[in-house]
């Protein structure tokens, strides 16, 4: 469970804004985005531009990811556009144009306002939770169901993924993640504390400005977890992978991070770890969002399956 607020921290949403309220005086505008499980509308309330991020499948959480994001807008310097609402299926923000209008564009100067940026998240909530797990809105409020080990938290979130993966038969490539952390609950350790982690940093979700000011939206990901998590989450996917983002763009990434706090000894020793529960959810949200065709999907998924089966097989053969 999170801490009780701070002296410094900010009103909550509920205080500022009757919920009822604003639905009645906010006007849609246009679409935003149409990608499962959410729907995001730009929208006006009271005659100021806001978006409004709306849950359109039963996978969807978004007044958990409302009350993430408003625990960071509220509780730490990282800054986000401020919450103005969060309901049941949905949470309504402020505009932000450098969010609507930089580019998306992974260099290393994104790079390194993006591990600035994340630093400051892990920073400023180290030591504000007592365990590890997923955060969820407690009707007006951030809770975290904790756990004591960070390898049971992994676990309940490879669980969480096989439930959707079950529907498109790859239920057996969370079973067998689970099986090896269950096998080996030693491998995790010394990752770190927990901190509030985004779960997903890319250029379409944090842009940062010519001046180093960097601003972020969409922690429908978000877990509290050890610091190394969201560092992987980011550096393998979006830095690593591409063929088009070469080293220089890693090394920032890792430069800006560093210079607001240092990363836990064995981070490239837990790298393998990290890649696999990682895979689960990417080959979750290649099914759901569904941003390619089923051919495509298939190939990709496939890919991935693979990746997690050899990369298991090397594990297992590193820690006997």
């Amino acid at each position: 469970m999170c801490r009780p607020a701070t002296p410094r921290q900010r009103a909550t949403t509920h205080e500022r804004r009757d919920r009822t309220e604003t639905r009645a005086r906010r006007r849609f505008v246009r679409d935003l985005h149409d990608v499962p499980p959410y729907r995001v509308y730009e929208v006006r309330l009271d005659g100021r531009r806001a978006v409004l991020k709306v849950d359109d499948h039963p996978r969807g959480h978004a007044a958990d990811e409302g009350r993430v994001h408003e625990y960071v807008a509220t509780h730490t310097s990282a800054p986000v556009p401020d919450v103005l609402a969060v309901g049941a299926d949905h949470y309504l923000t402020a505009w932000d144009d450098a969010l609507a209008t930089t580019p998306a564009t992974t260099d290393s100067r994104w790079a390194r306002v993006a591990g600035d940026w994340l630093a400051t998240l892990h920073a400023d909530t180290a030591g504000e939770f007592g365990g590890f797990g997923r955060p969820r809105d407690d009707g007006d409020a951030l809770a975290v169901d904790a756990h004591d080990e960070w390898i049971d938290a992994a676990r309940e979130r490879i669980a969480s993924h096989r439930e959707f993966l079950e529907r498109v038969g790859h239920a057996d490539v969370a079973d067998a993640v689970d099986r090896f952390l269950e096998c080996h609950p030693g491998v995790l350790d010394g990752a770190g504390e927990p901190v509030l982690c985004h779960g997903d940093v890319h250029p379409e979700h944090l842009a940062g400005s010519d001046g180093g000011r960097a601003s972020a939206i969409d922690f429908e990901h978000a877990l509290v977890a050890p610091a190394e998590y969201d560092y992987w989450r980011t550096a393998m996917p979006y830095l690593e992978a591409p063929d088009d983002v070469d080293d220089t763009v890693s090394r920032a990434f890792r430069d800006g991070y560093e210079a607001v706090r240092p990363l836990p000894d064995g981070l490239g020793r837990r790298k393998p770890i990290y890649r696999v529960v990682n895979l689960v959810a990417f080959l979750e949200s290649l099914y759901l969002q569904r941003p390619v065709g089923p051919a495509e999907r298939e190939r990709r998924g496939a890919v991935m399956r693979k990746l997690v089966l050899e990369t298991l097989e090397e594990l297992r053969a590193a820690v006997g």
